[in-house]
């Protein structure tokens, strides 16, 4: 008796196709198996409440019905990330620019119509081993970063003046 005959069945009885067939499942299978039932070997690594602010210049008197406490922060650049944190109080100052005199001097002067919004921003996120603030374990944060934020009602530029993992008091 021949192993495969003239019809490429093994032994006369199965095809050579239907026994890869069901090896290729058997292998499957086994694999579905070993990934679902294998022991977890990595760490959890839990997050951490990061508060930061955010200077917001010279925006117009709308911005300051824009922007209120409690809302989402995200960056338009970066959407799929998640929100930044929630805004967790607002000062606002009056806006000022640097203006050119008549005698050729500049000098700092109030911005009608403007104001300066200082945005304390509450997220969760990582501190890595350099000390980096991650915000939903991705988004890298510095101080004097400047990008381009929103919330639901607004877009602004916004540089981070602080960082730190603790409400700051006062």
């Amino acid at each position: 008796m021949k192993i495969i005959d003239r019809n490429g069945r093994l032994f006369g009885k199965i095809s050579v196709i239907d026994v890869i067939v069901i090896l290729a499942v058997i292998v499957m299978a086994a694999a579905i198996y070993v990934k679902t039932h294998k022991p977890q070997t990595g760490s959890n690594v839990s997050t951490t409440t990061i508060v930061y602010q955010m200077e917001v210049h010279n925006q117009p008197e709308y911005m300051l019905d824009a922007i209120q406490v409690g809302d989402q922060i995200y960056d338009k650049e970066r959407s799929t990330g998640g929100s930044l944190g929630t805004i967790t109080d607002i000062q606002v100052s009056d806006g000022t620019y640097e203006a050119e005199l008549h005698d050729g001097t500049c000098e700092v002067v109030p911005a009608q119509g403007r104001y300066n919004l200082l945005l304390t921003i509450e997220g969760q996120g990582l501190i890595d081993e350099n000390g980096n603030y991650l915000l939903n374990r991705v988004y890298n944060l510095g101080v004097n970063s400047s990008r381009e934020f929103n919330n639901k009602y607004g877009l602004f530029l916004g540089r981070i003046v602080s960082i730190d993992t603790a409400q700051p008091e006062g």
